[in-house]
């Protein structure tokens, strides 16, 4: 498999919802099954019904889409200084895409002057947040429909000067 070398980043539109939703649904199911039991992953996707609330957050929320063409790579966004969403395609892990997307975000954080980022993190997600600079503030057990859902509740302080000579 090949980086996407014509990968456009912009901000997401209702009419890439039903993908976006079909993305979160599908690398939870695949990347995520190494570190979360069928149930928990059931649990996780579950919200993936609520279009509604789906809909808020991309009308409220800094919220970017990643393509190659047609094909959605990916998807990111920024709720102040949260990041809510950062997902790659289960097909396209590993190139570089979800460094692309973070970067999108951390400069809208930037010009947005956020002093810290934020994020509840998963056990999948860990190790790329901790390489992006983030700290484990803790751990967090979230019981979710029946179930226990793990993650990690992470920061990172921006220093401006730092960070943008980081994106350039």
């Amino acid at each position: 498999m090949t980086t996407p070398n014509i990968m456009k980043t912009t901000i997401a539109k209702s009419d890439d919802l039903k993908e976006i939703i079909s993305l979160f649904t599908n690398t939870i199911n695949s990347v995520c099954a190494k570190d979360y039991s069928p149930q928990q992953r059931a649990a996780w996707t579950a919200g993936a019904k609520n279009t509604e609330r789906w809909r808020t957050k991309l009308e409220q929320q800094y919220f970017i889409v990643a393509r190659q063409e047609e094909t959605l790579l990916g998807f990111a966004s920024l709720d102040n200084n949260y990041i809510d969403f950062l997902f790659v395609h289960k097909d396209f892990q590993g190139l570089g895409i979800a460094k692309q997307l973070y970067d999108a975000l951390l400069q809208k954080a930037i010009e947005t002057s956020v002093g810290t980022l934020r994020s509840n993190v998963s056990l999948t997600a860990r190790p790329f947040f901790e390489k992006m600079g983030f700290e484990v503030i803790r751990k967090q057990d979230n019981p979710t429909r029946g179930v226990n859902l793990t993650n990690f509740k992470m920061e990172k302080r921006l220093e401006k000067k730092t960070e943008i000579e980081s994106l350039q």
